[in-house]
């Protein structure tokens, strides 16, 4: 065996089954846990909700003042302060469109000075906000009547500097496959990532939406970097830093997910851009942080996660121009390809369970599992880039589009690396190779499925 076939079956096969393996035993730990909470506070402090937006129909932002006007929270010691990004006219309009419902507290702000992303704006935001706690939401965020409330107890309960809630997906297109897939996934994300590492004493990182901080732990790091893409993860190896405890709560945020091809794209090459820029620039901040050497190891990988999906995107084009060179099958190792498609079925087996708890079908679930893995497959050559231009001195921060969504040249480099990947399979086929012939058509048949179907989400 030589160097390129040990190199891409590592790349290949054993990481993504160590990885699956690993957030499987989180996703456990998430899943069954249960908070108990005994604190019951005379008083609740005061609130302030921070929600930036840009470009957001206000029609959202209406339904978001409104659905905050029924938490359990005494109203004279809540704020909203919206931050507004968007042009004086669109702001204007916003102004004279949107009725705080009464009892409600809003305030409005629009940044004449637009200094970096969604970070600036939450600066700017804490810069205007009074209260003793600080809660991040977006515009598509909904809460429970109970889930503010449930969070700040869960604070009390544990001694935490910061909580964050629960994610549980939602969407405005009952029919969208991808929607549904994304919705499981962010369940089996939520009780791996947050709740489960939480669980076993490793350091969490805040969420965008639907983080509650306490004001003087902010004071004391200080407030969002408006030059960082990745709000959440930026001040979270901050506060990380200086032994600040973040924890998960079951306090459930409802978020509106990804629908369509287009935004699905944009949203997680987002994320991937974002993890890595925070690696870099926050790296020392990581290392010299008041936690052992587990947590920062763990908090280094979480930070890499989007990683193994590019290695795994580059071996792929290597495996292909390697067929034509007619050297022999780089994969060919039988045990390592039954252990990744092994984990790659207890992964399956705990989707569809999570989705069955979530009251979709059988069938659905299956093919909402299969949209949700041919996405992720298709756009791991832009995820590649992102993870290179988080590098980059100048960087975009382009919102996830809500709502219908449209055709993207992008399918087009999608169906072209199929077809490049279809035919390398087929080569390594038809000379009996057949672990990466049977490997390639698996990778190739994800981007040809994506391309083939990606329209269907925006009909």
């Amino acid at each position: 065996m030589n160097s390129f076939s040990v190199i891409t079956q590592i790349i290949v096969f054993i990481i993504p089954s160590l990885i699956l393996l690993y957030q499987y035993i989180f996703f456990k730990l998430g899943y069954d846990r249960i908070d108990i909470i005994n604190v019951n506070p005379k008083e609740l402090p005061l609130i302030s909700i921070i929600v930036p937006t840009k470009g957001e129909k206000i029609e959202l932002i209406q339904e978001l003042l409104d659905n905050l006007t029924e938490i359990d929270w005494d109203k004279s010691k809540m704020e909203v302060i919206i931050v507004s990004d968007d042009n004086p006219e669109y702001f204007d309009e916003m102004k004279e469109k949107i009725v705080p419902p009464q009892g409600l507290e809003v305030r409005m702000y629009r940044r004449e000075k637009k200094l970096g992303f969604k970070s600036g704006a939450l600066a700017y935001g804490f810069e205007k906000s009074k209260g003793d706690l600080i809660l991040t939401l977006d515009v598509d965020a909904r809460v429970r009547k109970d889930s503010i409330k449930k969070a700040y107890l869960h604070m009390l309960q544990f001694g935490c500097d910061a909580v964050t809630m629960k994610w549980m997906g939602y969407s405005h297109n009952n029919y969208s496959l991808l929607a549904k897939g994304v919705m499981v996934s962010t369940i089996i994300a939520d009780n791996s990532i947050l709740r489960g590492r939480d669980k076993a004493n490793l350091k969490v990182f805040p969420v965008g939406c639907g983080t509650m901080f306490k004001r003087n732990a902010i004071e004391e790091v200080g407030p969002w970097d408006y030059n960082m893409i990745q709000d959440d993860l930026e001040i979270g190896a901050r506060l990380i830093n200086r032994g600040k405890r973040i924890c998960s709560s079951d306090s459930t945020v409802f978020v509106e997910v990804p629908d369509n091809l287009q935004a699905f794209y944009i949203q997680q090459t987002r994320w991937a851009m974002g993890s890595i820029e925070v690696l870099s620039r926050r790296f020392k901040q990581i290392i010299t942080s008041k936690t052992n050497i587990l947590q920062k190891i763990d908090a280094i990988l979480f930070l890499l996660q989007y990683v193994p999906i590019a290695l795994t995107f580059i071996a792929a084009l290597l495996i292909s121009a390697y067929s034509f060179l007619g050297k022999g099958d780089p994969l060919n190792s039988i045990p390592l390809f039954i252990i990744w498609a092994v984990t790659l079925g207890i992964y399956a087996v705990n989707f569809i369970k999570v989705a069955k708890d979530s009251g979709i079908k059988l069938l659905e679930s299956l093919r909402s599992l299969g949209k949700i893995s041919a996405y992720t497959v298709a756009i791991s050559p832009f995820i590649t880039l992102s993870l290179i231009s988080a590098f980059k001195k100048s960087r975009n921060y382009i919102i996830t589009p809500k709502g219908k969504g449209s055709k993207t040249k992008i399918a087009y480099i999608i169906l072209a690396l199929g077809l490049l990947f279809l035919s390398a399979s087929i080569n390594y086929l038809i000379h009996y190779y057949f672990i990466s012939g049977l490997w390639l058509l698996y990778y190739s048949l994800a981007y040809i499925f994506t391309f083939s179907s990606y329209e269907q989400e925006i009909k």
